[in-house]
Parts: structure tokens; sequence; C-alpha cells
């Protein structure tokens, strides 16, 4: 079922009641009692953020008439309130009211919303496109061979086919060998692993589609799959993974963004919602080679006016060059995020459940252009999110 929002510029107006805006807001929370609803995304993502940093429950008694602020109820109303505080220092509310029975917030100007650092614009990109990838518990994700990959697991669904599984483990091993072999309950499999684990991409993959089942082999059969799973839950090597993942792919944006900003002097590439889609981008189809030709030309040809115009034709032809099968669901995918919502092309629509996370906010353009060592950056994003914890907030 499509995503079903009426809008108008950005404020949500109307659409089905059901919808769910968040990971735990619909759209009928946000409704007056006429069932009337005029509410400002950015507010809509503020709560949810505050929701997600408080980890409780939370209602919406009422939403101001201009959309831009809203009266909160929680059964811990000081906890709620200390939360709301604290993440006000983030200037994601520009008010916070404890008014004994509710917590009156407010967020800034929606036009003024200050810039964010490179570290939570990558926590953003790294949450949206594991909506994509994954459902549920993004770290537990294990799926068999049905795309010729192999096993794929976690958040950016790491393979045997691109040979980006192995390192993951390689590195998980340094780290902590004795965690690493306690995941594995027979010694005999965990010296199969191993082993595995040396073949060349194409034995491992063959390797794999002996142990994949279910339909088009999309899953994989025990204990494999508890013991991929296990791994998973280490918060050691949810890190790694994460690290592992904007080390890769960070440097492939950065180089994407570069590319981009050479081919159109005088734009700079720095809201949020282009670099997560450039970001969704390398992660699904690695880089724009296969369409520097259009890109180029279109680029000469119709002199994108801003960032987004330039990043849009970018994403639109790279997407083309993917199979013909998946062609609607990349382009789906990179506009959607570049547009903040749902967005439907040739009747396919890919919705996210975090597109919340996709505000209206530009990365700090010294941070994106620093081209030092990232690691203790990267380092930092990884121990944060394998934690449960968020920069955002």
């Amino acid at each position: 079922m499509a995503w079903q929002v009426d809008w108008d510029g950005k404020f949500v107006v109307g659409g089905e009641a059901r919808t769910r805006l968040t990971p735990n807001f619909r759209l009928r929370e946000f409704q007056d009692g006429g069932g009337r609803v005029r509410v400002h995304r950015e507010l809509v993502s503020a709560i949810q953020l505050l929701r997600s940093s408080f980890g409780g429950s939370v209602g919406i008694a009422a939403v101001e008439g201009d959309g831009l602020g809203a009266d909160l109820t929680s059964d811990n109303l000081a906890g709620l309130f200390a939360a709301a505080e604290r993440i006000a220092g983030h200037r994601l509310f520009s008010r916070v009211d404890n008014r004994e029975t509710h917590i009156a917030v407010r967020i800034p100007d929606p036009e003024q919303l200050p810039e964010i650092d490179l570290e939570q614009a990558l926590e953003t990109a790294f949450s949206v496109t594991a909506g994509f990838e994954t459902s549920g518990d993004r770290f537990q994700q294990v799926t068999g061979n049905f795309d010729g990959a192999g096993f794929s697991f976690g958040p950016a669904q790491w393979n045997f086919g691109t040979s980006t599984l192995p390192p993951l483990f390689e590195a998980f091993r340094k780290a902590n060998p004795e965690t690493y072999r306690a995941c594995f309950t027979d010694p005999e499999d965990f010296e199969e692993w191993e082993e595995v684990l040396t073949m060349s991409s194409a034995e491992q993959v063959a390797w794999a589609n002996q142990r994949s089942t279910g339909r088009n082999n999309g899953d994989v059969v025990e204990p494999w799959k508890g013991y991929l799973q296990a791994v998973g839950r280490v918060e050691q090597f949810r890190a790694i993974m994460v690290e592992e993942s904007l080390r890769k792919y960070g440097a492939k944006l950065l180089e994407t963004v570069g590319y981009l900003q050479s081919l159109a002097p005088g734009i700079a590439i720095t809201h949020l919602r282009c670099i997560c889609s450039l970001y969704d981008l390398v992660i699904q189809q690695g880089s724009l080679s296969r369409a520097k030709t259009e890109i180029e030309d279109r680029v000469k040809r119709e002199k994108p006016a801003d960032q987004y115009a330039l990043v849009r034709l970018a994403v639109e032809e790279r997407g083309r060059k993917a199979n013909p099968r998946f062609q609607a669901d990349c382009v789906s995918r990179r506009l959607g995020i570049l547009n903040g919502v749902p967005t439907t092309i040739e009747e396919h629509q890919r919705a996210n459940i975090h597109f919340y996370m996709l505000r209206d906010v530009h990365v700090r353009p010294t941070n994106l252009a620093d081209s030092e060592d990232l690691s203790d950056r990267l380092a930092k994003i990884g121990r944060v999110i394998a934690s449960g914890d968020s920069l955002l907030t």
C-alpha cells in the first residue's frame, strides 16, 4: 500500500489516519477532535527523536494551531521533561515548558534550523539505508542466497558475493577472539566457518547456497543462521559493523560528492537529504561510474540550479543503469530520501519508517569537506549506534 499523506508545503494536513509517520506515531495522533491535522514535519521528527531518547510512551494531547508546537503527556512527566530539556540542547526544541499536566514543546523556526555535524549526518544516512535493507533488529538480519551473493548479514547486508562479509569477521577475531569463538557452540562448525572465510568469493557463495533455504533461497538453515545472529548480538561486533560500513561507504560518499561538485562549480552538496540519498546510492549501487557520461551530459544540458537538482539527475541516471527489474526501486529509494517522503516511480514506491530522520538541515561544510583521518569519528559513531544510543539527541 502506498504511503497516504497530504501535504501543504512542509506541513502534514491530511491523509489516512492510520498511516504511520514514524516508528511510534500514526497520523491520527496529531489530529484534533474534529479529525483535522496541521503539523510541521520537523515537529513530528523532533517528537519521535524525543520518544526514542526518553524510552517510554508519549502521548500527544494537542498540536498548536500553527503546527510548530505540541502538548505532550506521559506517565513519567518528570522523566519526559528531563529528556526534552536534554535534546533541546541539540536545538530540536526552542521551548520546553513543564505545565504540571503536560509538557509543552516548540521547534525553532523551520526555515532557520541549525546545521548538524558530519557524525550526525552519517548516523542518519546509516539508519535510513538500513531501513530499506533490513526490518526488525538490523544487526540480526541474515538472508540466504536469493540474489547470488551467498549469505547477507547486518544493516548493510554485507555478503560473500562482494567479499564484504569476511573482513568483518576477521576484524572481530582480531579484536576479541574468545567472544568470537563463543558464538559458535559446536567446535567443528567453528572450524568449518573459519575455513569458509579463507575460500574464494565464488566458493563462499557456493557453500552458502547449499545452506540456504525457503522461498527463493531467502533464508539460512540452522545452526548457521543462529551463529550469525549470535555474533550480531555482540555489541563490539555491532560497532565493527557500523564503523566498517561508514569507513568503506563514507569514503565512497565523499568521493561522489566531490565528483558532482566538480561538475557544477558553485554548488555545494551540504543538505542532509542530498548526503543521505548519495549514501544510499553507494550502498546499493557502489558509485556513479556507470552513468558518468549521462550525468555529465545532463549537467551540461540542464545546468542544475541547486544541489537538489544536481543530486536528483545523478541518482536518476545511475538508477537507469541498474538491472531493469530494480530500476524503479533504485530511483524510488533515492528520490524518496531526497524529497523526505516516499516517492512513486512507475507505480513503485519504497516507503521507509526512518524517513522522519530526514530533517531539513545542512551539514557543516567544514566537516563534510574535511579530508583528514576520520577514524576516531567513525569509531565513535559505531560505538554509539551499537549501544542503541544516538548522536542526534
